[in-house]
């Protein structure tokens, strides 16, 4: 899914009208601060994301004849997908109100365009 999709786009439009009455009273640097927490989320989530496909695809041929392990794997794996992308739409709401991506460094973000 890229951001060229409709359907993602529109998602995404959806949840900034459905946050703007609570981003709109913030300042630049309280904004800054909820971009960089979401971001950081985001990158957790995907990670999860990441891993528990890795042990779903890694566990098929193993279990093979375990048919409901691997739907639990499978099931987890697509609950991570779903909050990883829940979570990139947050991303996108929050940048997009902000203006930029910030740049995260190891100590927090820094406020480049």
């Amino acid at each position: 899914m890229t951001m060229r999709d409709p359907s993602l786009k529109g998602q995404i439009t959806d949840l900034s009208e459905k946050l703007d009455p609570l981003i709109a009273p913030l300042d630049h640097d309280q904004l800054l601060t909820l971009v960089t927490e979401a971001i950081r989320e985001y990158r957790r989530l995907l990670q999860c994301a990441e891993d528990a496909h890795q042990q779903w695809e890694q566990a098929k041929p193993a279990l093979a004849s375990e048919h409901c392990r691997l739907k639990e794997l499978e099931r987890i794996y697509l609950n991570a997908l779903k909050s990883y992308q829940a979570q990139m739409n947050l991303v996108a709401s929050l940048t997009e109100r902000l203006g930029y991506i910030p740049t995260l460094d190891q100590e927090g973000p820094t406020d480049e365009e």
